[in-house]
């Protein structure tokens, strides 16, 4: 037996006609359309209620304020603002945290937040705040008080520094050219993480052509193969650091490397001759 859409059986040999075998993919599909649902279902309406519903809520993206900042005008950092705010001033902003109310000034109308002192990310690279939005008349929290970061960007302001001075090396005489004789490092306190503010590059000032620097690493080299203690037993060689790369605009640090080569036995004995 066959269940038929009005809920009554077919037996397995009547005879269909084609009009009724067409019909009845149809009339299944409504039969199923207007059938009761499972138990379950009314837990899922209202999920789906639920889903379908607009969650309010903070709008913003992260805040970034660039450092060394001369205008005359406070610097405008962003805007907080909870989208249930409908531009009728309903709504006041307030923020709380690491410089609010003294670096940190904020709209209470529109959320708009101005830096009015001028930062340096050297100093520090951060601040969090924590943003709240109330009721203007009754003073009641519509939005949670969430935290935020305004971020101070780098610009190039610090030059490079040798950190590790005075620096004092030595090679023995007659080392083949490109024997390494020691590392200078120099420090840039710009973001490393944003451009090339720290990008170094290391080159020699004076000390050609008796020694070479690698310009990524810092590694001093000799460049020839004939350095001779009975010639010349001390060299001060000056090492430069420049950032951005190396390219023009860059900030630049020196450092003074005596290199001091040493004796081999080279020599021979020699009996003074007799006259």
């Amino acid at each position: 037996m066959r269940p038929r859409p009005d809920g009554r059986a077919l037996r397995a040999g009547a005879a269909l006609s084609p009009a009724l075998l067409l019909l009845l993919p149809l009339l299944g599909r409504l039969w199923a359309a207007g059938s009761p649902a499972p138990s379950s279902a009314p837990g899922a309406r209202q999920e789906g209620a639920q889903a379908g519903r607009v969650k309010r809520g903070w709008v913003w993206n992260q805040f970034f304020v660039v450092e060394e900042y001369t205008g005359t005008e406070p610097l405008y950092v962003g805007k907080i603002h909870s989208d249930s705010d409908e531009g009728d001033g309903a709504i006041k902003y307030t923020i709380s945290g690491e410089g609010a109310g003294t670096i940190f000034l904020i709209d209470e109308l529109t959320g708009d937040i101005h830096a009015m002192e001028r930062l340096d990310r050297e100093q520090k690279t951060f601040y969090t705040l924590r943003a709240q939005a109330r009721d203007r008349a009754t003073n009641r929290l519509l939005e949670p008080e969430s935290e935020f970061i305004i971020k101070v960007q780098d610009i190039n302001d610090s030059e490079p520094r040798f950190l590790h001075g005075p620096y004092i090396g030595s090679v023995a005489e007659l080392s083949p050219t490109g024997t390494s004789v020691m590392q200078v490092m120099a420090s840039d306190a710009d973001d490393p993480t944003y451009g090339s503010s720290a990008r170094l590059v290391y080159s020699v000032l004076d000390g050609e052509p008796h020694f070479t620097v690698d310009p990524k690493t810092g590694v001093i080299r000799t460049a020839v193969p004939d350095l001779d203690r009975e010639s010349q037993e001390r060299y001060e060689v000056v090492i430069q650091a420049t950032d951005m790369a190396g390219q023009l605009g860059g900030l630049s640090g020196s450092t003074t490397v005596t290199i001091v080569v040493t004796d081999v036995n080279d020599n021979p004995p020699r009996f003074p001759q007799s006259e």
